[in-house]
Order: C-alpha cells, then sequence, then structure tokens
C-alpha cells in the first residue's frame, strides 16, 4: 500500500496462514501445522463475481468505461496453464499526483491498484472485534492486536472466502469462490472453534443473504452470466426455490425475499431495476415496493435511490424495514456521484458509509479509460451531515471491505493489497483513520470480507 508519511506498521500473522507463493499442488501451509487443505482446483477462468464487481465499480463512476481496467484477472484468465495462476498482467497505466498509481501482485494472477494512505497508530480502545476473510476465516481483536484463524481452516492459493454473513449462536456462513467460475463453490458454516461444509454446487454460488433469524439463502446461478433463473437454497436447509425468471434476489427476512426485476425489454441487473417481494414459502411475486438505481442492505433495512442524484435537486433515500414492510423517504443534499452500491449500514440504522467518487473538474472519463479516484464518506442519516474520510484515497477500479462495529461507533475499512489485506478504522472528528497493525497475510479475491462480530 502507498501512503505518505509511512508511520510504523505491524504485521501480525495468525499461527495457520496460506502461504501464497506455494507452487502447484501444494498446500501453502506453514511447515508442521497440522489440519486438512481443501483441494486445489486446476484451470482459471473469469468469476461472476468478479464480473458482478467490475461492473459495480463502472456503474460509481457514472457508467464509465472503468471496467476495461478492473485488476489483471479479466486477462490473466486467457494466459493461465492448467493448476497455475498466470504470470501478473500489465494494468493501464492510472496517475496519482502524476506519478503511477502503485500496484501489486493480486489473486488469480491479477494486478491490483493500492489504496493511498496516510493514517495514525492505534492508541485509543476500540473495542472492536471481527472476522475476516481471506483463504480461511480469521478472527481479529483489534485491541489486543491477535488474529487468530479458524483451525483446520486453509484454503488453497486458487480459492478465496468472498463473503461472510451472520449465522447463529455468534457463528456465520463463508462463501468459497474459486478463481474458476466452472469449479465448485461451496458455503462452510464457521464457529468459534471449527468449520464445516454444508453447501457444494456444480454451479454457481453468487451471493448468500442472511434471513435474520440465524439461517442463510444461497443463491445459485449459471456458470456464465445469463438471465436464466436462480436457485434460492436455504440452509442448513432444506429448502430449494428456483425463482422466477429475470428476478435477482438483493435480501431476505424470513421467507420473504426482496428481489429486482427488470422490464421487458431491460437485460437483467444486479443494482437497478423495479424492487418487488416474493414469498419464498408461497413462491409467487407479491407487491411492487420501488424502483431501484441503487441500493443496499444492512442492519435489517433496504435502503435505495429511485433515480442518480443530480447538482438540480435533492437525492431522496427510500428505506424499506425488511421485518415490519414499513416504507420511508427523505431527502438530502448529495454530490452528484453518490450511488449506494457497496455501501454498508451501523447496527442502529444511523449511519450510511459509502464508497463516493472525488469531485473534480474537467472530463469524468481519462484517456485510459478511467473514472475519478474514490474516496470513503459517512452520510449521518439523521442529520444529513456527509463526512469524506480524510487521508484515504482508494483507485477507480477497487472497492475496499466496510462494516461498522457491534456497538456501531467505529468504521472499519479493509483494504486489498493484493497479497494481504491491511485493516483501518475511522470515526467522525478524527483527522485520519487509525491504524492498529493489523493485515491479514493472504490474498483477496476483491474486496477483503469483513463481519463485526460481539465481544
Amino acid at each position: 500500500m502507498a501512503h505518505e508519511p509511512d508511520p510504523p506498521s505491524f504485521v501480525v500473522l495468525p499461527e495457520e496462514y496460506e502461504d501464497s507463493d506455494a507452487g502447484p499442488g501444494e498446500t501453502g501451509r506453514t511447515p508442521g501445522l497440522p489440519g486438512p487443505v481443501l483441494p486445489r482446483l486446476s484451470g482459471l477462468a473469469h468469476d461472476r463475481r468478479v464480473r458482478w464487481a467490475a461492473a459495480t465499480v463502472a456503474g460509481l463512476v457514472a457508467g464509465g468505461l472503468v471496467a476495461m481496467a478492473v485488476t489483471g484477472e479479466h486477462a490473466a484468465v486467457r494466459t493461465g496453464t492448467a493448476g497455475q495462476p498466470p504470470a501478473p498482467v500489465a494494468l493501464p497505466t492510472l496517475m496519482a499526483s502524476g506519478r503511477p498509481w502503485p500496484t501489486a501482485p493480486g489473486a488469480c494472477g491479477g494486478m491490483r491498484y493500492q489504496p493511498i494512505l496516510t493514517a495514525d497508530p492505534r492508541r485509543l480502545s476500540t473495542g472492536v472485534r471481527l472476522q475476516v476473510g481471506g483463504q480461511s476465516v480469521y478472527t481479529v481483536d483489534v485491541d489486543a492486536r491477535s488474529v487468530t484463524s479458524t483451525p483446520g481452516l486453509t484454503l488453497s492459493s486458487l480459492r478465496f472466502i468472498t463473503q461472510l454473513v451472520p449465522g447463529s449462536a455468534g457463528g456465520s456462513y463463508a462463501l468459497v469462490q474459486p478463481c474458476e467460475s466452472t469449479d465448485t463453490s461451496q458455503v462452510l458454516q464457521v464457529g468459534r472453534d471449527s468449520s464445516h461444509l454444508v453447501l457444494a454446487s456444480d454451479r454457481h454460488i453468487d451471493s448468500l443473504f442472511s434471513d435474520g433469524r440465524g439461517g442463510v439463502w444461497a443463491a445459485e446461478v449459471a456458470d456464465i452470466a445469463t438471465d436464466g433463473p436462480i436457485t434460492m437454497v436455504q440452509l442448513p436447509g432444506p429448502g430449494v426455490v428456483r425463482l422466477p425468471a429475470g428476478l435477482t434476489p438483493v435480501a431476505v427476512s424470513g421467507h420473504q425475499l426482496i428481489g429486482l426485476t427488470a422490464a421487458t425489454a431491460e437485460r437483467r441487473s444486479p443494482s437497478s431495476g423495479t424492487l418487488v417481494s416474493y414469498d419464498l414459502a408461497k413462491r409467487r411475486i407479491g407487491g411492487s415496493i420501488g424502483r431501484a438505481s441503487s441500493f443496499t442492505v444492512g442492519a435489517g433495512l433496504l435502503v435505495w435511490t429511485q433515480e442518480p442524484c443530480t447538482l438540480t435537486a435533492a437525492c431522496a433515500l427510500h428505506r424499506y424495514d425488511l421485518a415490519t414492510g414499513a416504507q420511508s423517504v427523505r431527502e438530502y443534499v448529495l454530490p452528484v456521484e453518490t450511488l449506494l452500491t457497496g455501501g454498508v449500514l451501523s447496527p442502529d440504522r444511523s449511519q450510511l458509509a459509502l464508497p463516493l467518487a472525488q469531485i473534480y473538474e474537467g472530463p469524468r472519463i481519462d484517456a485510459q479509460g478511467f473514472g475519478p479516484p474514490f474516496d470513503v464518506a459517512v452520510l449521518h442519516l439523521d442529520t444529513g451531515v456527509l463526512d469524506r474520510v480524510p487521508g484515504l484515497t482508494l483507485p477507480p477500479t477497487e472497492l475496499p471491505g466496510l462494516t461498522f462495529s457491534a456497538r456501531g461507533d467505529w468504521l472499519v475499512i479493509a483494504l486489498n493489497e493484493g497479497r494481504s489485506a491491511e485493516l483501518v478504522l475511522w470515526r467522525p472528528g478524527l483527522p485520519r483513520p487509525l491504524r492498529p497493525g493489523i493485515r491479514i497475510g493472504d490474498l483477496m479475491l476483491q474486496a477483503p470480507p469483513v463481519l463485526a462480530v460481539l465481544r
């Protein structure tokens, strides 16, 4: 990661971790550490979830050409040998303050542009405890500066935890995805001291959705992006529901699913369309909720914009309570670049953190196809105040992992550095983020998944 100035930084490695330099057929486990390793997969191909992330980033810069530059994973998939990540692929030149933007090798033979960070060492007690996904699931205690991997869970260098959602009794569910979208996706149930497989699918598992009651639904899609029906699989079971064609799930509460539908002439989109309810038990569509151009879900709340924010009018944020169905709307003065995609809500629903394109004069897309860099911003939903996190600049090709702490008093930002992920903390009033000196020494397929847990 590039940062200026460079305060002292410490690497805290767990007792078990995957060595990203392991060769073909090697597990990468630290010598002498016991425990099974999930089998290494062969082949490389573009993952559907990475395609979705590319589309998300492109949407965040207002429909620009950024998708052409989202890491090297897109080009890398054509150059690999079976079982081996291909050599890193050169990226188009992205400039930062007149200099080439710093890069580092990433997952699946790709390259990643690095976040630029100016931070202060953490000297405050935070009470923050997290789970972080990489090639294991790690429990992180920020104040103790401890990182503990889940015993027996170490993935190969071609498999990654890409999503974490809360389960019951303090546990979680982890989505495991490979570089090769035609290989098997898995869902693991993760406890404090163990993990076990609850779903393995030859179809691609795109996302997990917590039902708000300790259970999870997994969305299975075709290996190749199509508009075919999505299958929802209930975990730990036993329900399996095939959704109507054209319906894309965005949230689940109990047996009610909220999804996006597209008009007849529109292609299905993961981030825009008409929001509708769907009864998973009765298998029928309910009423329409509203039209969405961007949305986010968290803390039992769905928040969306009906149309893109403009310079000439206030931006209306619509809310839908997943448990009660209650709706409300409030207008905010927000930058024209504001989209809710990639945002997270605090537990008390009072704050919304999201990536926000920087404001600058000149063309929105440069000659290389890049849009503006990103900030991380926090919108205070009660007051309308918008704070940009100072000291952090994200490249226009990357989204951070975001979560609020379990008490909601700290924003945790997980930064993908290619071969590792760094955690930083921020709350309103701080002149810069705080660096607790913790890195997860794993490859990350995309934005590092982070989940706040209680102490």
